[in-house]
């Protein structure tokens, strides 16, 4: 019995220090995790618990108020939103961006011209922007307001066709109206001045319309005058073969999945809209 509770003893003194150096290698995780998190997302990053697993390949880091992350064991990358992030002292360094930039640009640049919208810049080309963009989005429509700008500060905006509500209707079959009214202004002779009749009158459509929910029954003349405009462009943007669901098509492949996305001629996606001074210092035109 003495021998059994002396083997006993000795197997505690044993286990002990081991529990206590796995406590202290599990804080050191998680330290080090929160650590390199605050780094870039700011104070506010507060991590419960950091464990390896899948045989210490990835370190699972628990959040508080939040949900499970995942990072490699030294905590110097982490993977968000199915994006790869490189933890760069202060910076989030974007390595899944980085990679599909090269192809994004190769894709792009396979595009001709002439299956494009181009606003073309005034002078010297400083440089060229990719837009994907829609008739009814709001930002495409308040960045097209700026191309003008864009143009003078020699930036050449090339718009390619992404209907927001997608090709066809899953449940009537028929063209969505978001592709019939983009259609229409790839179907035109001069597709700059149609991009830019179309985006006006819907802008305008959209304000009078808001106006006579608001019971301004005055304006009501002219929301029909634009209804009717908007419609014989769409009936008309059936009637033509276009390039407008293979550029769709081509959106989606590079990640696209709102408008206005914008791509440089690297192949750098910025979703969005942005001013146009804040685009020329993007590029470093300003």
């Amino acid at each position: 019995m003495k021998r059994l509770m002396l083997a006993s003893l000795v197997a505690g003194a044993v286990m002990v220090p081991a529990l206590v150096q796995a406590q202290d290698k599990a804080d050191g995780k998680r330290d080090l995790a929160e650590k390199r998190l605050q780094n870039i997302y700011g104070p506010q990053v507060r991590v419960d618990d950091a464990a390896l697993i899948a045989d210490g390949q990835i370190l699972e880091v628990s959040l508080q108020g939040g949900p499970f992350v995942y990072m490699t064991p030294d905590a110097s990358h982490l993977i968000y939103r199915d994006e790869l992030i490189r933890i760069d002292g202060d910076k989030a360094v974007n390595v899944t961006e980085q990679r599909l930039n090269p192809r994004r640009a190769e894709a792009l640049a396979a595009v001709n011209d002439s299956d494009t919208v181009v606003f073309k810049a005034h002078g010297e080309q400083k440089a060229l922007i990719n837009v994907f963009t829609d008739i009814d989005c709001g930002y495409c429509q308040k960045l097209h307001q700026e191309v003008g700008e864009l143009n003078d500060l020699g930036i050449t905006v090339r718009y390619l066709a992404y209907p927001r509500s997608g090709i066809v209707d899953r449940q009537t079959g028929r063209p969505t109206q978001s592709y019939q009214k983009i259609n229409y202004v790839w179907c035109q002779d001069d597709r700059t001045a149609a991009m830019t009749e179309m985006k006006t009158d819907q802008q305008e459509l959209n304000t009078l319309g808001r106006q006579m929910r608001s019971g301004n029954k005055e304006v009501a003349d002219k929301v029909e005058e634009l209804q009717q405009t908007l419609v014989a462009h769409m009936e008309a943007g059936t009637n033509c073969k276009t390039p407008v669901a293979e550029q769709y098509q081509l959106g989606q492949s590079l990640g696209v999945n709102g408008t206005p996305a914008i791509f440089t001629q690297d192949g750098q996606l910025y979703p969005g809209y942005m001013p146009a001074n804040d685009m020329a210092k993007a590029l470093g035109i300003l």
